[in-house]
């Protein structure tokens, strides 16, 4: 997979992410200038227009080459990350069985199920939902399927489907993080787990370390959804770095996420300027600076006949603040589109280094396992279209 060992490469990028913590280890949100005393990064993100800003978004590579007098070693670590390609020969799926699956989730199934070709193990499906990979695992490779996942309704209509289809997939309905799980794990067993979010994936690691399972296959997802403050290292090379990782820090190894519609941009932009001319709004009514974030609210709240002035009544009353009678909105407008450039000036550097944030917890997941006996590669198991968390781990016991 790499011509480097995977302690040589996590400490290549543990190093990038130490050298340049100052790019990426802050909240743009928070901000009211450029923070960074460096002439030359600053000049050339002032001269960069909306439209430029637009066009790196959509493709950070070009980002990344854009920048890449200021961050050389960047540009360098980023070359040299190759995965396996993901090779698996392609598999017959007939039509009904992936009825009511959504596009991008069947095709990163499909690519999953095929990557366990030539398999004898009974599979384990970790946080299995309604069991789509694991009823489809079966059925290509006829393989008995046990599945955990801790909502009920989602049990029963996996199993439903199951018996249906008359495949040897078993539904347990279960909290992978309470003690009761271990005992779904045994050692002549192939664990599976796609997308599982932060903790959830993190407890299959940990649970694995202690009864070894023959196989494992992670694609893991959502980093950042722990239950501690911040993130403690797995492998013994990754609790020696003197990062300290929070979970906003963790987030930005999945801030990068697929292309959406042009009508979804549009209402995500007008979204930030509206939050950002608010909190412009907030700073002069309360005299404090400090960024206070505001609740999930509905996108039709910014759709194309919404008003500023509702959104600001509404934001008001959630930080129990009186609203002005009379708000000069254009004003507020203009200060909050200011502040939303800059965010993006802000975002678009710390996003140079999400792909580094991302492959350093991939790298201390690998090495983790390497500590338990386990040989680990790393393969993209599909295009980055079908989903941004397309790496998948795969681990078998020496």
């Amino acid at each position: 997979m790499f011509n480097q060992s995977l302690e040589a490469i996590f400490h290549q990028h543990d190093q990038l992410l130490q050298g340049y913590q100052q790019y990426w280890q802050f909240s743009p949100f928070q901000q009211h200038a450029l923070p960074w005393d460096n002439k030359p990064l600053l000049a050339r993100l002032q001269a960069l227009s909306p439209q430029d800003i637009e066009a790196f978004e959509q493709q950070p590579e070009q980002a990344v080459l854009h920048f890449s007098e200021h961050f050389p070693e960047l540009s360098t670590c980023l070359a040299e990350w190759q995965l396996a390609p993901n090779h698996a020969a392609k598999m017959k799926t007939p039509f009904w069985l992936t009825n009511g699956i959504k596009g991008r989730k069947a095709e990163q199934i499909q690519a999953f199920s095929e990557q366990l070709q030539g398999e004898n193990l009974a599979v384990l499906e970790w946080c299995a939902g309604k069991g789509h990979l694991g009823r489809l695992i079966s059925f290509h490779h006829q393989l008995p399927v046990t599945s955990l996942e801790w909502q009920a309704t989602l049990c029963d209509s996996g199993e439903q489907q199951a018996k249906q289809l008359n495949l040897p997939q078993q539904f347990h309905h279960c909290d992978v993080l309470e003690p009761q799980a271990q005992r779904y794990l045994q050692s002549q067993q192939h664990a599976v787990a796609l997308h599982a979010c932060g903790e959830l994936h993190l407890q299959l690691l940990h649970l694995a370390a202690q009864h070894k399972p023959q196989k494992l296959s992670i694609c893991p997802c959502c980093y950042h959804l722990i239950n501690d403050t911040h993130y403690s290292p797995l492998s013994d090379i990754a609790q020696q770095t003197k990062l300290r990782l929070s979970k906003a820090d963790l987030r930005l190894a999945v801030a990068q996420s697929v292309t959406s519609g042009q009508r979804v941009q549009t209402l995500r932009q007008r979204e930030l300027h509206w939050r950002l001319s608010y909190q412009c709004l907030r700073e002069e009514l309360t005299q404090h600076s400090h960024y206070q974030a505001l609740p999930s609210i509905a996108k039709q709240w910014f759709s194309k006949d919404a008003k500023f002035k509702d959104f600001v009544e509404w934001a008001c009353q959630q930080h129990k603040i009186i609203a002005p009678t009379e708000l000069d909105e254009q004003r507020y407008l203009e200060k909050g589109q200011q502040r939303h450039l800059l965010v993006r000036r802000l975002e678009l550097v710390q996003q140079l280094f999400r792909p580094i944030m991302e492959r350093w917890l991939l790298l201390d997941r690998c090495l983790f396992l390497q500590q338990q006996g386990y040989q680990v590669g790393l393969v993209e198991l599909f295009p980055f279209k079908t989903s941004p968390r397309n790496v998948l781990i795969q681990a078998q016991l020496g």
